[in-house]
């Protein structure tokens, strides 16, 4: 079989992305990565395949036969970033983590510990990802395939969730926004009249706000001049499709929208843009 048309050539995605961007750096393409593992173990070219795939997994003695090799680690092949200490458990500093763990936190502090065998068993076990670590139960099939780490120490902290106000006389348009901000981890308190919000600010005032510029027949600017006048700093965000439609101009809208130090958003717009924007400018949550 001609290896530039190896129909067995590891995937682009799938589990061990630091294994073929450490093959890939020493000048093995992709499509010739399975035929130089499986050459290096003694495999068939569709046993190493399944593993690239993540059907199967590389034992440890497998990895260590490619590491040595390529005279490197192990923990170079499967994307660990501190080495042989960092494997050995309960050395180095904790890493952000991300928890896939329901009924706790989204994010977490992680020391990792050792890298598991295929048929170790344990309560919780971390994997590398591309944007870095992740914490999920030990049976969960999202971690099938992938190297797992047993985990030295696990930090969680768990604090009130911000709060953001949203002023929206559409109820449809308000249900929308509000799902995508409380998908971001965000408390949502929805408002469809401007003096319900204003009659809140002194009451609990939130940590954002996101406003719909144009209220029945008129606009938000009283809303937002009386948000700025207790709130400095607060991030508020403008929701309008009034540019688009002509009821307003930049020429009105941007020159308030600077003087008051407002985002605008034209409609229809990213939510994960406009959770984005918020959370630059949050606060911690007021007690």
């Amino acid at each position: 079989m001609n290896d530039d048309h190896d129909p067995h050539g590891p995937l682009d995605d799938g589990p061990y992305p630091a294994l073929k961007a450490f093959l890939l750096g020493r000048g093995i393409p992709r499509h010739k990565q399975t035929t130089e593992v499986a050459g290096l173990l003694g495999l068939a070219k569709t046993s190493v395949f399944r593993k690239f795939k993540g059907e199967s997994s590389f034992s440890q003695p497998e990895l260590k036969v490619i590491a040595d090799h390529f005279a490197t680690d192990v923990d170079t092949l499967i994307g660990v970033s501190g080495g042989p200490a960092e494997r050995s458990g309960g050395a180095g500093a904790p890493e952000p983590a991300r928890l896939h763990l329901p009924g706790l936190p989204a994010s977490g502090q992680l020391l990792v510990g050792p890298l598991l065998a295929p048929d170790d068993l344990c309560d919780l076990v971390a994997v590398r990802q591309a944007d870095g670590w992740a914490v999920y139960p030990g049976d969960a099939d999202a971690t099938r395939g992938l190297p797992r780490h047993s985990i030295a120490s696990l930090r969680i902290s768990s604090a009130p969730r911000q709060r953001v106000a949203l002023l929206e006389d559409d109820s449809n348009a308000a249900a929308v926004v509000a799902m995508a901000l409380e998908g971001e981890g965000m408390v949502v308190h929805t408002y469809h009249a401007a003096a319900d919000l204003v009659g809140s600010l002194d009451r609990r005032p939130c940590q954002a706000y996101v406003i719909d510029w144009l209220l029945g027949g008129g606009t938000a600017e009283g809303a937002i001049r009386q948000i700025r006048a207790r709130q400095p700093s607060v991030p508020i965000a403008i929701t309008t499709g009034a540019l688009h439609t002509g009821a307003e101009t930049e020429g009105s809208l941007i020159p308030f929208a600077e003087a008051f130090s407002v985002g605008i958003f034209e409609k229809p717009f990213r939510q994960a843009v406009l959770a984005s924007y918020l959370r630059r400018g949050m606060a911690p949550t007021p007690r």
